[in-house]
């Protein structure tokens, strides 16, 4: 599971931290998704971010896959509503139209754009961890949209 924290209060956002949550590779499912709760756990408390989003789960064809991704969400879920934080979650289809402008972009597009949109210095390659930081993203530009909104009325 990729995870990406931004900073916000910069234009552009500024990337605080990204990459894997690791689990055991020979562990039980129990034991990975106590992993990826106590990773989660730790970065919001190290990082007490604000927002926390997610990508929805999508119907995917193989079984077991979706099996895994929906209990590693949940875990997700648990944590970022234990911590009281305010969750978002976004389609495969919006977080590609929100970073590249089209809702059919493939994971190399995105790869290059959060590089150009975040004024990197290296290409993201590892595609969770792109990913993770493409949804980071998404919701930093609802969240800027939303208060442009607000202060509109």
């Amino acid at each position: 599971m990729g995870y990406a924290l931004l900073d916000l209060t910069t234009d552009p956002p500024r990337l605080l931290a990204h990459g894997l949550v690791e689990t055991p590779r020979l562990g039980s499912a129990a034991e990975k998704l106590l992993a990826i709760a106590d990773a989660i756990d730790a970065l919001i408390a190290a990082h007490e971010p604000a927002f926390f989003a997610l990508e929805r789960l999508y119907f995917n064809k193989n079984v077991r896959t979706a099996m895994a991704v929906a209990e590693a969400r949940g875990v997700a879920l648990v944590c970022g509503a234990r911590a009281g934080l305010a969750i978002a979650e976004y389609t495969p289809q919006e977080v590609k139209q929100s970073v590249t402008g089209s809702g059919g972009a493939d994971k190399r597009a995105i790869q290059r754009m959060i590089v150009h949109i975040l004024e990197l210095p290296e290409p993201v390659t590892q595609d969770n961890v792109a990913d993770a930081i493409a949804i980071a993203l998404t919701h930093a530009q609802r969240v800027k949209f939303t208060a442009a909104v607000a202060s509109a009325k």
